[in-house]
């Protein structure tokens, strides 16, 4: 065996040796602790002994003390059940260290070393002790902190959904990442969907038709990146759970952080479809119509010149009838004749009020401000000689100026006017025009002191031929009421009719009240 095999043997023996000391001891310094003083302190005496045969020193049973102190330490509850385990097997050490005959100061200074250990360890453990309280004070302070900010943000969060939950229109909140953050209930009622069915989900690829998904969605990424400025108003289609197409009018707004990096978008949104098919359906039938006025005008320009010319050629070979063969004609002959001559005066007659009806709304005058003064005075001046013959009193209020189709608006007072004159009572006519302003409208008013109308009439008074009267009574077509009636509502007005048989009639007419230009 070399030195170096024998030195390892024998520090193996006494490592082999002090192990067994050190459990022999901890079992003897329990035992003292445990009360049972004498016993054990006669093991710890043996324990010195044995530990001196087996050449152990001093230092090797203050290791084995120590380690013995640790385990049993940690056992203390308390810095007072601490300080009296140490100080006890204090004592239990001075006597397992009797047999090496240590002098006073040695055991001493081993003592005091000891003590300022046990010291260091309770400060240590009450700088633990205190950080530890201290932390679990922050600790509960931080998290009643976050519970309460939280509690807040619920309660702002709630308050912010209800306010968005009566507003009247669509409000939906999209995050850069092109996912819905926030809807509102009305949003979920156009969609139908709930909340928990929209927010989270894609808002382009989940609730927006394909033909127009690409292009919506382009427009955001590049508004995401700051590529193009926020549009304030669009429309587009959003597609709802039973995959119905609405039309919704937007209203944008975008969000931003602190930097004033943009972070998503806010949208208010309106739901139009109605009203877009209402005014698709306008729109065809603005079409319809254009193409019925164009087809009327046509049929009045046939009526004006193909339909006259053979009524001028029965009245002028009827007439040149009577003149060549008069004397070969008897009276019924004549009468004959005078029937055909007047019917078919009458039908030109007809043919030419149906013309100037056609063309009420199809070669009408731009508008422009006229005085209805001096529309007053041209029509008293075409009436003259029916004014004259009738004795009859036409009279106004002050008049005032308007936006409209002076042409027309001459036609309209007009048959008015002679239709007060024409239908008279027993008493001379007495015809007065008066006018007042109703909020954005001017109400124009023609009241006569004529035979008056009876109620029962009043719905057919302004239809195309309808008369109440006959030819022979009060002559005319039964067209001009129906003129009149075209002309107000090419204005954007309306016309209706107040009388009592035997007590006149009063006939009223508005016309917007409209800006120069």
């Amino acid at each position: 065996m070399t030195r170096w095999c024998w030195l390892c043997a024998i520090q193996e023996g006494r490592k082999r040796a002090m192990n067994d000391i050190k459990e022999q001891y901890i079992s003897a310094l329990e035992d003292y602790l445990a009360g049972k003083g004498e016993p054990a302190l006669e093991k710890a005496y043996e324990l010195g002994r044995r530990a001196i045969a087996q050449g152990l020193g001093i230092l090797h049973m203050a290791s084995v003390h120590q380690d013995a102190m640790t385990a049993v330490l940690l056992r203390a509850l308390t810095p007072q059940e601490s300080a009296e385990i140490t100080k006890k097997a204090t004592g239990f050490f001075c006597e397992s260290l009797a047999p090496f005959e240590m002098t006073f100061r040695g055991f001493q200074e081993s003592i005091t070393r000891l003590l300022d250990l046990n010291r260091e360890l309770e400060r240590s453990e009450n700088d633990l002790r205190k950080a530890h309280d201290e932390l679990e004070v922050r600790v509960l302070e931080r998290t009643a902190e976050l519970a309460r900010t939280n509690e807040e943000l619920r309660k702002e969060r709630d308050k912010a959904q209800k306010y968005l939950d009566i507003a009247g229109a669509m409000i939906v909140v999209i995050g850069s990442d092109q996912k819905v953050v926030l809807v509102n209930r009305k949003c979920c009622e156009i969609l139908g969907y709930n909340e928990h069915e929209i927010v989270g989900k894609n808002w382009f690829e989940t609730f927006l038709p394909e033909r127009v998904r690409d292009e919506v969605k382009a427009g955001f990424v590049k508004l995401m990146a700051g590529e193009i400025e926020p549009v304030e108003f669009f429309e587009n289609p959003v597609l709802t759970r039973s995959r119905e197409e609405r039309v919704i009018a937007w209203h944008n707004a975008v969000l931003r952080n602190g930097a004033g990096n943009i972070t998503g978008t806010i949208s208010s949104g309106e739901d139009i479809t109605d009203r877009k098919r209402a005014e698709e359906e306008r729109e065809r039938w603005a079409s319809e119509l254009a193409r019925s006025n164009a087809e009327l005008e046509q049929f009045a320009y046939v009526a004006s010149h193909d339909l006259q010319e053979p009524l001028r050629m029965i009245s002028g070979f009827t007439q040149l009838l009577a003149r060549r063969y008069k004397d070969r004609l008897d009276e019924n002959a004549y009468e004959f004749i005078d029937y055909i001559v007047d019917g078919a005066t009458r039908m030109q007659r007809m043919i030419e009020d149906l013309l100037a009806y056609s063309r009420v709304g199809t070669r009408g005058n731009p508008f422009e401000l006229i005085s209805c003064k001096d529309i007053f005075d041209q029509v008293i001046a075409n009436l003259k000689m029916a004014i004259g013959e009738n004795n009859a009193q036409v009279t106004h209020d002050p008049l005032p100026a308007i936006m409209a189709d002076s042409t027309q608006m001459t036609q309209l007072f007009q048959n008015l006017i002679s239709n007060a004159i024409k239908f008279r009572g027993e008493e001379p006519p007495r015809v007065h025009i008066s006018v007042k302003r109703a909020g954005n409208e001017w109400v124009f008013s023609v009241r006569d002191n004529g035979i008056g109308i009876a109620p029962e009439f009043f719905d057919r008074l302004f239809q195309i031929f309808q008369r109440l009267h006959t030819g022979k009574e009060y002559p005319g077509t039964g067209i001009g009421l129906a003129i009149c009636k075209k002309i107000v509502e090419r204005h954007g007005g309306r016309i209706w009719v107040e009388s009592e048989v035997g007590r006149g009639s009063t006939f009223y007419f508005t016309i917007p009240v409209r800006s120069p230009g």
